[in-house]
């Protein structure tokens, strides 16, 4: 099997960096791989001790030989996760025409590379099949639901890999994304009928208010009708909510979930989608992502319980 490059993109958390290089290097697989990682550089007017912590990644990265050839690019100035993710996709897919994808508060199973390359050799010439996804979320898995991995809509941010066929249908303007949404009726179910406010997203990013590639992403499965392959159970874990998070934290850790230590075979399975697990994924969302808006009430009076009680 000819292995699926890794992309790594890191920026200032070296006990995170150092984490998931380490774990990444426990897979058999790294052996045979080779790994890029993309070091954003410092924002305009940077603290020492941000520097400092750039630097310490950077010399964490540099400090061991993770794969088989290690390929360490360094910006001069920061480009932000999306810009960053977006320019280092398209550069090295182009190379070589699929990829494996982490950013660095990601922890993996020493079984991710095998289920990932699997994935993308299975799927390669499937043009249904958009990604194959690392990471499933903490929900309990329906009894009945008997394979090793289904499919859906949702193509996931968190330990990821695709081929440049899919990469190549890559929306970036919002303003194109959000009209042909429209067009197409997508809105109910990119928004996991009211779960979650993905369509939102893409209006705050448009506005600059948030800045992401991930929902762009999302947006690419949905107006092509293309699917992502999941794992039962998560070989990968998010360890990136802590407070100096850019993206990402919450009081209760609600994307936390134990990672599998045993292999996941890539099986055959019908290659349509799942709707009744994406509206587990919905489900999940709906009562722990705290984005609808009795979700939203309930924190605010929680908040205000505590300011008044003195609670914690």
């Amino acid at each position: 099997m000819e292995f699926a490059p890794i992309v790594l993109f890191v920026y200032n958390r070296p006990e995170l960096t150092l984490s998931t290089l380490q774990h990444l290097s426990e897979n058999r697989e790294a052996e045979e791989s080779t790994l890029y990682v993309y070091c954003d550089g410092a924002k305009e007017g940077a603290s020492e001790e941000q520097r400092q912590l750039i630097k310490q990644v950077r010399d964490i990265v540099h400090s061991r030989q993770w794969c088989k050839e290690v390929i360490i690019l360094e910006a001069t100035k920061n480009k932000g996760l999306a810009t960053s993710v977006i320019d280092g996709v398209t550069e090295v897919i182009g190379r070589h025409g699929k990829i494996i994808v982490l950013e660095d508060d990601l922890t993996v199973s020493p079984f991710f590379l095998k289920y990932m390359n699997d994935g993308l050799t299975k799927y390669e010439h499937n043009e249904k099949v958009m990604s194959v996804h690392g990471y499933l979320y903490p929900f309990k898995m329906p009894a009945d639901y008997n394979a090793s991995t289904f499919l859906v809509h949702d193509p996931g941010s968190l330990g990821w890999g695709t081929w440049q066929r899919a990469w190549n249908k890559f929306e970036r303007d919002t303003d194109v994304v959000i009209a042909k949404i429209k067009e197409q009726g997508l809105k109910a179910a990119f928004d996991f009928w009211g779960a979650y406010p993905f369509f939102r997203m893409l209006h705050q990013h448009k506005h600059g208010k948030v800045s992401s590639w991930a929902i762009r992403w999302r947006a690419t499965a949905y107006l092509h009708d293309m699917l992502t392959l999941y794992p039962v159970k998560s070989l990968v874990r998010h360890d990136g909510n802590v407070a100096s998070a850019t993206h990402h934290y919450k009081e209760e850790d609600w994307l936390y979930t134990d990672i599998y230590q045993h292999p996941i075979a890539v099986d055959d399975i019908p290659v349509k989608n799942n709707l009744p697990m994406e509206k587990v994924f919905a489900k999940f969302l709906r009562a722990n992502a705290g984005m609808t808006i009795p979700a939203k009430i309930k924190n605010r009076l929680k908040k205000y319980w505590r300011k008044i009680t003195g609670h914690a």
